[in-house]
Protein backbone atom coordinates (compact mmCIF):
# COMPACT_ATOMS: atom_id res chain seq x y z
CA UNK A 1 0.00 0.00 0.00
CA UNK A 2 1.19 3.49 -0.76
CA UNK A 3 2.09 5.61 2.27
CA UNK A 4 -0.64 8.29 2.86
CA UNK A 5 1.71 11.13 1.90
CA UNK A 6 2.07 9.68 -1.59
CA UNK A 7 -1.67 9.92 -2.15
CA UNK A 8 -1.29 13.69 -1.94
CA UNK A 9 2.11 13.88 -3.64
CA UNK A 10 0.91 15.12 -7.00
CA UNK A 11 -1.45 17.64 -5.34
CA UNK A 12 1.38 19.01 -3.23
CA UNK A 13 3.74 19.04 -6.19
CA UNK A 14 1.74 19.12 -9.45
CA UNK A 15 4.87 19.79 -11.50
CA UNK A 16 6.50 16.53 -10.45
CA UNK A 17 8.50 14.98 -13.27
CA UNK A 18 9.28 11.43 -12.14
CA UNK A 19 7.45 8.89 -9.96
CA UNK A 20 8.97 5.44 -9.43
CA UNK A 21 8.18 3.02 -6.61
CA UNK A 22 10.22 -0.15 -6.92
CA UNK A 23 9.80 -1.72 -3.48
CA UNK A 24 6.29 -2.91 -4.28
CA UNK A 25 7.78 -5.95 -5.95
CA UNK A 26 5.16 -8.72 -6.07
CA UNK A 27 6.41 -10.51 -9.16
CA UNK A 28 3.67 -13.13 -8.65
CA UNK A 29 1.35 -10.77 -10.48
CA UNK A 30 -0.91 -10.00 -7.49
CA UNK A 31 -1.75 -6.33 -7.95
CA UNK A 32 -5.40 -6.53 -6.85
CA UNK A 33 -5.07 -4.15 -3.91
CA UNK A 34 -8.00 -1.69 -4.31
CA UNK A 35 -6.32 0.91 -2.12
CA UNK A 36 -3.16 0.70 -4.26
CA UNK A 37 -5.16 1.12 -7.47
CA UNK A 38 -7.08 4.07 -6.04
CA UNK A 39 -3.96 5.77 -4.74
CA UNK A 40 -2.03 5.25 -7.99
CA UNK A 41 -4.95 6.54 -10.04
CA UNK A 42 -5.29 9.65 -7.88
CA UNK A 43 -1.58 10.18 -8.14
CA UNK A 44 -1.76 10.14 -11.93
CA UNK A 45 -4.91 12.22 -12.27
CA UNK A 46 -3.23 15.16 -10.52
CA UNK A 47 -0.03 15.00 -12.56
CA UNK A 48 0.28 17.58 -15.31
CA UNK A 49 2.21 17.92 -18.55
CA UNK A 50 5.58 17.96 -16.74
CA UNK A 51 5.43 14.23 -15.87
CA UNK A 52 8.12 12.28 -17.73
CA UNK A 53 8.23 8.98 -15.85
CA UNK A 54 5.61 6.90 -14.02
CA UNK A 55 6.72 3.44 -12.90
CA UNK A 56 4.50 2.05 -10.17
CA UNK A 57 3.49 -1.61 -10.25
CA UNK A 58 -0.24 -1.16 -9.78
CA UNK A 59 -3.47 -1.18 -11.74
CA UNK A 60 -4.93 2.22 -12.57
CA UNK A 61 -8.48 3.30 -13.31
CA UNK A 62 -9.84 3.85 -16.82
CA UNK A 63 -9.98 7.60 -16.25
CA UNK A 64 -6.34 7.63 -15.06
CA UNK A 65 -5.28 5.70 -18.16
CA UNK A 66 -7.13 8.14 -20.42
CA UNK A 67 -5.36 11.00 -18.65
CA UNK A 68 -1.85 9.52 -18.74
CA UNK A 69 -1.80 8.51 -22.41
CA UNK A 70 -2.35 12.16 -23.33
CA UNK A 71 0.50 13.59 -21.25
CA UNK A 72 2.82 15.27 -23.78
CA UNK A 73 6.13 14.74 -21.95
CA UNK A 74 5.69 11.18 -20.65
CA UNK A 75 8.68 9.09 -21.76
CA UNK A 76 8.58 6.06 -19.42
CA UNK A 77 5.44 4.22 -18.29
CA UNK A 78 4.60 0.99 -16.45
CA UNK A 79 1.25 -0.48 -17.55
CA UNK A 80 -0.35 -3.24 -15.44
CA UNK A 81 -3.06 -5.10 -17.36
CA UNK A 82 -5.71 -7.57 -16.22
CA UNK A 83 -9.04 -6.90 -17.88
CA UNK A 84 -8.14 -4.05 -20.21
CA UNK A 85 -10.65 -1.50 -21.47
CA UNK A 86 -9.40 0.57 -24.37
CA UNK A 87 -10.43 4.23 -23.95
CA UNK A 88 -13.36 4.86 -26.30
CA UNK A 89 -12.95 7.04 -28.15
CA UNK A 90 -9.18 7.22 -28.07
CA UNK A 91 -7.72 10.67 -27.50
CA UNK A 92 -6.30 12.49 -30.50
CA UNK A 93 -2.80 12.15 -29.03
CA UNK A 94 -1.67 8.80 -27.60
CA UNK A 95 1.71 8.63 -25.83
CA UNK A 96 3.26 11.34 -28.06
CA UNK A 97 6.66 11.19 -26.33
CA UNK A 98 6.74 7.63 -24.98
CA UNK A 99 10.13 5.93 -25.38
CA UNK A 100 10.04 3.16 -22.75
CA UNK A 101 6.96 0.98 -22.15
CA UNK A 102 6.94 -1.70 -19.44
CA UNK A 103 3.89 -4.01 -19.43
CA UNK A 104 2.69 -6.69 -17.02
CA UNK A 105 -0.28 -8.41 -18.69
CA UNK A 106 -2.43 -11.24 -17.39
CA UNK A 107 -3.69 -12.72 -20.65
CA UNK A 108 -5.64 -9.73 -22.01
CA UNK A 109 -3.79 -8.46 -25.09
CA UNK A 110 -6.22 -5.64 -25.91
CA UNK A 111 -3.58 -3.15 -24.74
CA UNK A 112 -1.70 -3.82 -27.98
CA UNK A 113 -4.32 -1.71 -29.78
CA UNK A 114 -2.75 1.33 -28.16
CA UNK A 115 0.40 0.93 -30.27
CA UNK A 116 -1.13 1.65 -33.72
CA UNK A 117 -2.74 4.76 -32.23
CA UNK A 118 0.66 6.32 -31.57
CA UNK A 119 1.43 8.75 -34.38
CA UNK A 120 5.06 9.31 -35.32
CA UNK A 121 6.20 6.92 -32.56
CA UNK A 122 9.50 7.43 -30.76
CA UNK A 123 9.03 4.22 -28.77
CA UNK A 124 12.36 2.36 -28.65
CA UNK A 125 12.14 0.12 -25.55
CA UNK A 126 9.44 -2.42 -24.66
CA UNK A 127 9.47 -4.91 -21.78
CA UNK A 128 6.64 -7.42 -21.37
CA UNK A 129 5.76 -10.01 -18.74
CA UNK A 130 2.90 -12.39 -19.47
CA UNK A 131 1.70 -15.86 -18.41
CA UNK A 132 3.60 -18.86 -19.76
CA UNK A 133 0.64 -20.17 -21.78
CA UNK A 134 0.23 -16.80 -23.54
CA UNK A 135 3.85 -16.23 -24.61
CA UNK A 136 3.63 -17.66 -28.13
CA UNK A 137 0.15 -16.18 -28.71
CA UNK A 138 1.42 -12.82 -27.49
CA UNK A 139 4.52 -12.87 -29.72
CA UNK A 140 2.47 -13.71 -32.82
CA UNK A 141 0.08 -10.81 -32.23
CA UNK A 142 2.84 -8.48 -31.02
CA UNK A 143 4.86 -9.00 -34.21
CA UNK A 144 1.83 -8.33 -36.44
CA UNK A 145 0.93 -5.21 -34.46
CA UNK A 146 4.47 -3.83 -34.53
CA UNK A 147 4.79 -4.34 -38.29
CA UNK A 148 1.38 -2.80 -38.96
CA UNK A 149 2.21 0.39 -37.07
CA UNK A 150 5.85 0.54 -38.18
CA UNK A 151 7.35 0.47 -34.67
CA UNK A 152 9.29 -2.70 -35.56
CA UNK A 153 11.77 -0.49 -37.44
CA UNK A 154 12.48 1.85 -34.52
CA UNK A 155 12.42 -0.71 -31.69
CA UNK A 156 15.90 -1.01 -30.12
CA UNK A 157 15.40 -2.93 -26.86
CA UNK A 158 12.95 -5.75 -26.21
CA UNK A 159 12.57 -7.91 -23.11
CA UNK A 160 10.15 -10.81 -22.74
CA UNK A 161 9.63 -12.59 -19.43
CA UNK A 162 6.88 -14.60 -17.78
CA UNK A 163 5.34 -15.02 -14.36
CA UNK A 164 6.19 -18.68 -14.95
CA UNK A 165 9.17 -19.90 -16.96
CA UNK A 166 8.41 -20.64 -20.63
CA UNK A 167 10.04 -22.62 -23.41
CA UNK A 168 12.01 -20.49 -25.87
CA UNK A 169 11.07 -22.22 -29.10
CA UNK A 170 12.10 -21.71 -32.74
CA UNK A 171 8.62 -20.25 -33.32
CA UNK A 172 9.18 -17.60 -30.64
CA UNK A 173 12.57 -16.76 -32.16
CA UNK A 174 10.95 -16.48 -35.61
CA UNK A 175 8.47 -13.87 -34.32
CA UNK A 176 11.44 -11.61 -33.43
CA UNK A 177 13.07 -11.62 -36.87
CA UNK A 178 11.26 -8.46 -38.00
CA UNK A 179 12.97 -6.35 -35.34
CA UNK A 180 16.09 -5.78 -37.38
CA UNK A 181 17.39 -2.75 -35.47
CA UNK A 182 17.37 -4.29 -31.99
CA UNK A 183 20.42 -3.57 -29.86
CA UNK A 184 19.13 -5.60 -26.89
CA UNK A 185 17.11 -8.83 -26.87
CA UNK A 186 16.35 -10.52 -23.54
CA UNK A 187 14.19 -13.65 -23.45
CA UNK A 188 14.22 -14.39 -19.72
CA UNK A 189 13.22 -17.88 -18.65
CA UNK A 190 15.18 -19.79 -16.01
CA UNK A 191 15.67 -23.53 -16.26
CA UNK A 192 14.37 -25.65 -13.39
CA UNK A 193 13.25 -29.22 -14.05
CA UNK A 194 13.71 -28.81 -17.81
CA UNK A 195 15.90 -26.74 -20.10
CA UNK A 196 13.95 -23.80 -21.52
CA UNK A 197 16.06 -23.50 -24.68
CA UNK A 198 16.52 -27.20 -25.59
CA UNK A 199 14.48 -26.79 -28.81
CA UNK A 200 16.85 -24.20 -30.27
CA UNK A 201 19.53 -25.16 -32.82
CA UNK A 202 22.38 -23.52 -34.71
CA UNK A 203 19.84 -22.78 -37.44
CA UNK A 204 17.82 -20.57 -35.13
CA UNK A 205 20.93 -18.65 -34.07
CA UNK A 206 21.87 -18.28 -37.74
CA UNK A 207 18.48 -16.69 -38.53
CA UNK A 208 18.58 -14.49 -35.45
CA UNK A 209 22.05 -13.06 -36.12
CA UNK A 210 21.27 -12.46 -39.79
CA UNK A 211 18.19 -10.47 -38.79
CA UNK A 212 19.79 -8.50 -35.92
CA UNK A 213 23.37 -7.45 -36.71
CA UNK A 214 23.12 -4.44 -34.36
CA UNK A 215 22.75 -6.49 -31.17
CA UNK A 216 24.81 -5.35 -28.19
CA UNK A 217 23.04 -7.51 -25.57
CA UNK A 218 21.67 -11.03 -26.13
CA UNK A 219 20.17 -13.35 -23.50
CA UNK A 220 18.27 -16.50 -24.44
CA UNK A 221 17.25 -18.15 -21.20
CA UNK A 222 19.34 -17.64 -18.09
CA UNK A 223 21.50 -18.93 -16.65
CA UNK A 224 22.75 -21.82 -18.86
CA UNK A 225 21.97 -25.21 -17.29
CA UNK A 226 23.48 -28.72 -17.38
CA UNK A 227 21.15 -30.12 -20.06
CA UNK A 228 23.13 -30.58 -23.33
CA UNK A 229 22.06 -27.94 -25.84
CA UNK A 230 21.55 -28.40 -29.58
CA UNK A 231 23.35 -25.07 -30.03
CA UNK A 232 26.99 -25.83 -30.73
CA UNK A 233 30.24 -23.90 -30.40
CA UNK A 234 29.83 -22.86 -34.03
CA UNK A 235 26.97 -20.54 -33.05
CA UNK A 236 29.31 -18.58 -30.79
CA UNK A 237 31.43 -17.75 -33.81
CA UNK A 238 28.32 -16.89 -35.85
CA UNK A 239 27.22 -14.47 -33.13
CA UNK A 240 30.69 -12.92 -32.79
CA UNK A 241 31.19 -12.40 -36.52
CA UNK A 242 27.74 -10.99 -37.32
CA UNK A 243 27.02 -8.99 -34.16
CA UNK A 244 30.30 -7.13 -33.89
CA UNK A 245 28.99 -4.61 -31.30
CA UNK A 246 27.86 -7.33 -28.89
CA UNK A 247 29.17 -6.80 -25.36
CA UNK A 248 26.92 -9.12 -23.31
CA UNK A 249 26.02 -12.73 -24.14
CA UNK A 250 24.15 -15.33 -22.09
CA UNK A 251 23.18 -18.39 -24.10
CA UNK A 252 23.07 -22.17 -23.70
CA UNK A 253 25.61 -23.95 -25.91
CA UNK A 254 27.17 -27.41 -26.10
CA UNK A 255 30.99 -27.49 -26.42
CA UNK A 256 31.22 -31.32 -26.56
CA UNK A 257 31.49 -31.76 -30.34
CA UNK A 258 34.02 -28.95 -30.63
CA UNK A 259 36.25 -30.51 -27.97
CA UNK A 260 35.84 -33.98 -29.53
CA UNK A 261 36.85 -32.75 -33.00
CA UNK A 262 39.95 -30.97 -31.72
CA UNK A 263 40.87 -33.71 -29.30
CA UNK A 264 40.67 -36.56 -31.83
CA UNK A 265 41.35 -34.95 -35.20
CA UNK A 266 43.95 -32.41 -34.00
CA UNK A 267 42.36 -29.69 -36.11
CA UNK A 268 42.63 -25.97 -35.41
CA UNK A 269 39.57 -24.35 -33.84
CA UNK A 270 38.42 -22.69 -37.05
CA UNK A 271 38.73 -25.86 -39.13
CA UNK A 272 36.90 -27.83 -36.44
CA UNK A 273 33.96 -25.47 -36.78
CA UNK A 274 33.80 -26.06 -40.52
CA UNK A 275 33.92 -22.35 -41.25
CA UNK A 276 33.92 -21.14 -44.83
CA UNK A 277 35.41 -17.75 -43.92
CA UNK A 278 38.54 -18.79 -42.04
CA UNK A 279 40.35 -15.51 -42.62
CA UNK A 280 38.02 -13.26 -40.63
CA UNK A 281 40.40 -10.94 -38.74
CA UNK A 282 39.98 -10.75 -34.98
CA UNK A 283 39.27 -7.02 -35.27
CA UNK A 284 36.03 -7.92 -37.06
CA UNK A 285 34.76 -10.08 -34.20
CA UNK A 286 32.61 -8.86 -31.30
CA UNK A 287 33.55 -6.88 -28.20
CA UNK A 288 32.66 -9.41 -25.50
CA UNK A 289 35.05 -9.51 -22.53
CA UNK A 290 32.97 -11.81 -20.30
CA UNK A 291 30.95 -14.90 -21.21
CA UNK A 292 28.34 -16.50 -18.95
CA UNK A 293 28.47 -20.31 -19.05
CA UNK A 294 26.48 -21.08 -15.90
CA UNK A 295 26.34 -24.83 -15.35
CA UNK A 296 27.13 -25.98 -18.89
CA UNK A 297 28.90 -29.34 -18.37
CA UNK A 298 32.58 -29.45 -19.32
CA UNK A 299 33.27 -32.30 -21.81
CA UNK A 300 35.11 -35.32 -20.39
CA UNK A 301 38.37 -34.99 -22.26
CA UNK A 302 41.83 -34.58 -20.80
CA UNK A 303 42.48 -31.45 -22.88
CA UNK A 304 38.98 -29.98 -22.67
CA UNK A 305 40.03 -26.97 -20.57
CA UNK A 306 42.86 -25.87 -22.87
CA UNK A 307 40.82 -26.55 -26.02
CA UNK A 308 37.94 -24.43 -24.76
CA UNK A 309 40.19 -21.61 -23.52
CA UNK A 310 41.86 -21.36 -26.93
CA UNK A 311 38.60 -21.80 -28.82
CA UNK A 312 36.87 -19.07 -26.82
CA UNK A 313 39.80 -16.70 -27.42
CA UNK A 314 39.59 -17.46 -31.12
CA UNK A 315 35.89 -16.61 -31.19
CA UNK A 316 36.03 -13.72 -28.69
CA UNK A 317 39.50 -12.09 -28.99
CA UNK A 318 38.81 -9.60 -26.16
CA UNK A 319 37.56 -12.22 -23.69
CA UNK A 320 39.18 -11.92 -20.26
CA UNK A 321 36.76 -13.64 -17.86
CA UNK A 322 34.23 -16.47 -17.62
CA UNK A 323 31.23 -16.37 -15.27
CA UNK A 324 30.41 -19.93 -14.24
CA UNK A 325 28.49 -22.05 -11.75
CA UNK A 326 30.16 -25.37 -12.52
CA UNK A 327 33.58 -25.20 -10.83
CA UNK A 328 35.16 -27.24 -13.67
CA UNK A 329 35.14 -24.02 -15.72
CA UNK A 330 37.61 -22.50 -13.27
CA UNK A 331 40.44 -24.32 -15.07
CA UNK A 332 39.24 -22.91 -18.39
CA UNK A 333 39.31 -19.38 -17.01
CA UNK A 334 42.80 -19.82 -15.53
CA UNK A 335 44.13 -21.11 -18.88
CA UNK A 336 42.36 -18.27 -20.65
CA UNK A 337 44.40 -15.79 -18.61
CA UNK A 338 47.63 -17.67 -19.39
CA UNK A 339 46.95 -17.69 -23.13
CA UNK A 340 46.05 -14.00 -23.09
CA UNK A 341 49.42 -13.18 -21.49
CA UNK A 342 51.20 -15.37 -24.03
CA UNK A 343 49.41 -13.56 -26.84
CA UNK A 344 50.42 -10.14 -25.51
CA UNK A 345 54.05 -11.29 -25.35
CA UNK A 346 53.96 -12.36 -28.97
CA UNK A 347 53.67 -16.13 -28.59
CA UNK A 348 51.75 -17.86 -31.36
CA UNK A 349 49.43 -20.58 -30.16
CA UNK A 350 46.96 -22.78 -31.97
CA UNK A 351 44.99 -25.75 -30.88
Amino acid sequence: MLPPILKRLSQLSPDIREIEIDDYDDFDGNYHDPSMEEASSQLLMHCNHHLRKFKVRSYISASALRHVIRLPSLEEFWLIVDSFQLPDPLPFLVFPSLRDLDVDCDGDLTWLKLLPAIEDPVLTTISVRCPELDVERFMKLFEKTMIRCGIHESLQEFTLASLENFRITPQIIAHHLSFKNLTSLLLISECSDICRTSDLTDGDIDLLTKAMPCLEVLELGSPPCRVPSQITFKSLYTISRRCTQLNHLEIHFNPAQFVADLGTKFESWDVALGLSDLKTPSSDLCLITTIFVGNIPLPEHSSASSILALGLLGVFPRLDSIEYGDEDWGDVERLLQVFRVMGRKGYVYRT
